[in-house]
């Protein structure tokens, strides 16, 4: 589906492509992009917007049970992408929900505002006084980026201080705000809104400095990479979305264990710090939950709970039951 904005046209887009084949080498990379923009984007989807299309089937749901010592714990895969077509969602992580006692997110939304937001990703978003993207990029990757932000009505001195990692996470963001996605309607946001209603706790697994922090340690060279992949998987970005989340509306393991982990083997360490080391940190924190008394229903990106290294087969290394609903 062509980008539907006055300003980024399916016209634009084939005028752009030429552009990528010119400045970059590599062949467009979106499917290699989906994981690692998806790390992040639940928390653009609270300070922007974005959100996609699925119907809901009969099939088994990106959603995973832990028997716990006396207790339940419901791993939920969340792309934080869905649209009103999404609605209702299958009755069993309704079911999941209502089970629940406390609700676990990534970070404890409670905490999270624009004001947070900005606080804590201005430290490692954005370059200090003295250094821009014109200081830090090649020429040819400034001539890509030069012809591609007019597409978005963007200038190039508008970005010219965010880092590369964070620019490559906008326009990713943008591209699928330009499809009509809308934030409202999105998994972790209908959850934690029910959570609220309910009166039910709301965790996080890790902080917002945390995630801030994911990416602060690329230096010029990997943050440009990471840039230039985003840009060149930018044309086909909203159809692979779309690809996602029918993998998740049917809870296709397979499917979305192929399209969340291109980087574990084509980019290992990016992987690693995107998702590895942030799952082998939450797994402890799940066997806690496991031991206690109470029912948990924990939200998480669904590129952490499929895939050898996901929170699901870890925690099966570990030897708990986990069953997918």
């Amino acid at each position: 589906m062509p980008i539907k904005d006055t300003n980024a046209s399916s016209d634009k887009w084939e005028a752009y492509r030429p552009l990528i084949r010119r400045c970059t080498s590599e062949q467009p990379t979106t499917q290699k992009r989906i994981a690692r923009t998806l790390c992040l984007l639940g928390l653009f989807l609270l300070w922007q917007s974005c959100a996609a299309t699925s119907q809901v089937g009969e099939s088994k749901a990106t959603l995973w049970k832990v028997q716990g010592d006396h207790n339940s714990v419901y791993l939920l895969g969340s792309i934080h992408v869905l649209s009103k077509q999404a609605y209702p969602l299958k009755p069993v992580l309704e079911r999941a929900f209502d089970d629940a006692s406390q609700v676990v997110f990534e970070i404890d939304l409670t905490r999270f505002t624009q004001k947070s937001f900005k606080e804590e990703f201005s430290r490692t978003a954005f370059y200090p006084p003295g250094q821009s993207l014109s200081k830090k990029l090649t020429p040819r990757t400034m001539e890509l980026l030069k012809g591609l932000l007019p597409l978005y009505g963007w200038s190039l001195q508008k970005v010219e201080r965010l880092k590369p990692w964070f620019l490559a996470e906008a326009l990713s963001s943008r591209t699928l705000e330009m499809v009509g996605f809308s934030d409202r309607l999105g998994i972790d946001l209908y959850f934690y809104r029910k959570a609220k209603a309910a009166g039910k706790p709301v965790l996080g697994l890790e902080t917002l400095r945390d995630q801030a922090e994911i990416f602060d340690r690329f230096n010029d060279e990997q943050n440009e990479q990471y840039l230039l992949s985003t840009l060149s998987g930018l044309p086909a970005y909203a159809e692979m979305i779309r690809q996602l989340v029918n993998a998740w509306r049917d809870g296709d393991v397979e499917s979305l264990d192929r399209l969340l982990n291109q980087d574990q083997k084509a980019d290992p360490a990016t992987h690693d710090v995107l998702f590895s080391r942030r799952n082998s940190k939450w797994v402890p924190e799940i066997e806690r939950f496991a031991h206690g008394d109470a029912n948990y229903l924990i939200i998480v990106g669904a590129g952490h709970l499929v895939g050898v290294d996901g929170v699901v087969a870890q925690l099966r290394r570990a030897g708990y039951s986990v069953q997918q609903l």
